[in-house]
C-alpha cells in the first residue's frame, strides 16, 4: 500500500474512527492522541496486512489496543460521551440512551458502538474485539436488553 492510498483510506475512515475512540476515551485530545497513534502504527505496520480489505477492521483494531493503552495509564475507565449528531431528537430519548450506554459495561458499549453506530456486522466486529460471532451475538443481545431495561421502553437500537 503506497503513501496516497493509505491517506485516502485513512481520510474515508477519520468519523469512524474518532468516534469508537469516544466509545472509550473521554476527553477529547485523548480521543484525538488514540487516533493520531493508531495511524502512526498502522503507517509503520502497514506491510504487516495480508489483506486490504480488511484495513478497516485492521486499523480499528490498533484504534481500540491504543485507546485501552491510555486507559491504563490513566488508571480509569470512561464511559461514552457522545452519540452522533445526527441522532438528536427533541423528546430527550438520545439524552436517555447516552445516559444508558455510558452505564454498560465497556464490552457490550464497544460493541454496540462497532455494530450499530459504526456499521461493522457481526463477523468484523469479532475479529475486532478478538473473540467470537457467538460472542458478539450474545453481547449485543444483552447490551439491547439492558439498554431496553435502563429506559424503560421498547426501542429498535
Amino acid at each position: 500500500m503506497d503513501k496516497e492510498q493509505f491517506a485516502r483510506r485513512v481520510t474515508d475512515l477519520q468519523g469512524s474512527l474518532y468516534r469508537v475512540a469516544a466509545s472509550y476515551l473521554q476527553g477529547e485530545s485523548d480521543r484525538l492522541d488514540a487516533v493520531s497513534e493508531a495511524i502512526t502504527r498502522a503507517w509503520e505496520k502497514r506491510h504487516t496486512l495480508r489483506d486490504e480489505t480488511l484495513f478497516r477492521t485492521w486499523i480499528t483494531r490498533i484504534l481500540i489496543r491504543e485507546c485501552v493503552n491510555i486507559q491504563r495509564k490513566q488508571k480509569r475507565s470512561v464511559p461514552v460521551e457522545q452519540l452522533p449528531e445526527a441522532a438528536q431528537d427533541e423528546d430527550g430519548r438520545v439524552v436517555a440512551l447516552r445516559e444508558a450506554l455510558e452505564q454498560l459495561p465497556r464490552r457490550h458499549r464497544t460493541m454496540i458502538v462497532l455494530h450499530y453506530m459504526e456499521g461493522y456486522d457481526v463477523r468484523e466486529t469479532a475479529r475486532i474485539m478478538s473473540t467470537t460471532k457467538g460472542a458478539v451475538c450474545a453481547g449485543l443481545s444483552r447490551a439491547r436488553q439492558r439498554l431496553k431495561e435502563m429506559i424503560g421502553e421498547e426501542m429498535d437500537v
